[in-house]
């Protein structure tokens, strides 16, 4: 194994050091500013960039729907739905109602969970899904009404994984 001799290695760390230098020297040379002022400059930038995203996150669509669909009750009308949460995205058919099982307080035996879906089932004539992405699958954050040939709401998931189910006929919590 060939070694550099200590006075090879000395000098070949102050040329690489000139050269990163001299590349940092430009770049503040081209921005007309001074280093500190360029690391000022950056820094502001990555702060703004952080607010936007924050804010964004924060005062989004999805965030004001999921605050309004708590609001939404059991036996509302669709007008009532309408005028919180805007018309639905998704307006889907009945489906088997299964994926409602995982919807429930947790702790609710699963014959209580299988009765009461074979119960909404058959009054359950629509469902309006007002999801983060796209179509009538569910996913979290999303909110699923059912409706009833009245046209009013028989359950509701307000938020998923957020909040539970709550229909027509639950006992009070």
């Amino acid at each position: 194994m060939h070694r550099f001799p200590h006075s090879a290695r000395a000098r070949a760390q102050p040329q690489e050091a000139l050269i990163a230098n001299d590349y940092v020297t430009r770049v503040d040379d081209a921005l007309r500013v001074n280093k500190n002022k360029s690391r000022m400059v950056s820094a502001g930038i990555i702060v703004l960039g952080l607010l936007v995203v924050g804010g964004t996150l924060l005062f989004s669509g999805s965030r004001k729907r999921e605050g309004a669909a708590v609001d939404v009750m059991v036996g509302d009308d669709t007008t009532a739905v309408v005028g919180l949460l805007g018309q639905p995205p998704h307006r889907c058919e009945t489906s088997s109602l299964s994926h409602l099982a995982s919807h429930f307080v947790a702790g609710t035996p699963r014959p209580t969970i299988d009765e009461t879906i074979n119960t909404l089932r058959p009054r359950t004539v629509a469902r309006w899904v007002y999801p983060k992405g796209a179509g009538c699958v569910t996913d979290g954050g999303d909110t699923e009404i059912g409706l009833d040939r009245n046209g009013q709401v028989l359950w509701i998931v307000p938020v998923a994984d957020k909040q539970p189910l709550r229909y027509a006929g639950e006992a009070p919590t």
